[in-house]
């Protein structure tokens, strides 16, 4: 009888020991998730990697967007960097309570800074040629640019939230797409070669119309930038 209670009691012991273990597990702070500042294919840009905020390429854009629509727009960027910045030191502590909401605002923030940090360094003050690098595998993925700029309208029409042409080194494939949310139209593994900000924060001060703002949106790309970008994710 002694020894059927001790085995019991042992084993209870262990079961309430386990459990403090896994509560404890669970309230603890998940991994840090740092990496080398050296790599990545953002070094050496204010901005997204080391979490800052990357200032305004130019303050205004004559002729296509004003210096107060321009500066406005870029404070909501701002708040952007801030909130990714917030959630990261939030997920650092353990808030069991709360960790689902952060990992979503987590992905939300992070894609809002890099879109928006492609979106104003992918702007020229006038227009610039397409390179002649790019002229080739633009004909190979979307046919010519008029073509191009036809669809990509189409889709800047429809999103609620971003128009962007990337490129998915799964397929070796440029696409247009609809992105309604931060979270939602780009897929696994993508990389954006043009972006368009499509809510109405982006354009309102100066175009009554979507439009209006699309159609010198497309006038207004630097394709410079965007062919050096290619350069360096193009897996051929």
């Amino acid at each position: 009888m002694t020894s059927t209670v001790s085995r019991r009691s042992l084993l209870s012991s262990l079961a309430v020991a386990t459990g403090a273990v896994l509560a404890g597990e669970l309230r603890a702070a998940p991994p840090k998730e740092t990496g080398l500042s050296s790599e990545g294919l953002l070094v050496g840009h204010p901005g997204f990697q080391p979490r800052t905020v990357m200032p305004l390429p130019h303050a205004e854009l004559p002729g296509f967007l004003s210096r107060a629509q321009l500066g406005a727009h870029h404070a909501d960027y701002v708040r952007d960097v801030e909130r990714l910045k917030a959630t990261e030191e939030a997920l650092h502590q353990a808030n069991p309570d709360r960790y689902a909401e952060l990992r979503r605002t987590h992905v939300a923030s992070a894609n809002a800074v890099l879109l928006h940090e492609f979106y104003f360094g992918g702007l020229a003050p006038e227009t610039v040629d397409m390179p002649r690098y790019l002229v080739g595998h633009m004909s190979e993925h979307m046919g010519d640019l008029a073509s191009w700029r036809e669809d990509f309208t189409r889709c800047a029409m429809a999103a609620k939230a971003w128009a962007v042409l990337l490129y998915d080194p799964y397929d070796d494939r440029w696409h247009n797409t609809v992105m309604d949310s931060d979270v939602e139209g780009g897929w696994v593994g993508s990389n954006p070669l043009v972006v368009c900000d499509v809510g109405e924060h982006a354009f309102a001060k100066d175009y009554p119309r979507r439009e209006d703002y699309v159609a010198k949106f497309l006038d207004h790309i630097d394709w410079n930038g965007v062919a050096k970008r290619y350069k360096a994710v193009d897996r051929m």
